[in-house]
């Protein structure tokens, strides 16, 4: 493993961990005052594990394959991250499913043996 690999492998675990800091704070607020404050810290953790995703994707990808799967996790939980934080966007069902039919294609993607 190269300087480089390491170095985005130790960013990507602590932004990890970063997200489930973020995540655990999230259930504290919710289960103390309720879901509006909550939800910057639910973006917050998404888009964290999006961002370590992406660093571990851009230290670890074998092929494009496996880069394409990636690509569309990291997009789909920033998508997530901003379906959270702005739940009164006009398209934000819109967006919602957007993100659930990237989980079903990445899915899709890792099980097919035609791809």
């Amino acid at each position: 493993m190269n300087a480089r690999q390491t170095m985005l492998r130790h960013f990507a675990g602590g932004l990890i961990a970063a997200s489930v800091g973020g995540g655990l704070l999230a259930i504290a607020v919710r289960i103390g005052w309720g879901g509006s404050p909550a939800r910057p810290l639910e973006g917050a953790t998404l888009f964290l594990a999006a961002g370590a995703y992406l660093a571990h994707a851009l230290a670890h990808h074998d092929d494009r394959r496996e880069l394409l799967t990636r690509s569309i996790l990291v997009t789909a939980f920033a998508l997530w991250g901003i379906v959270q934080i702005a739940p009164a966007l006009p398209d934000n069902a819109l967006l919602n499913d957007v993100v659930i039919v990237l989980f079903v294609v990445d899915l899709a993607i890792l099980v097919s043996p035609w791809i």
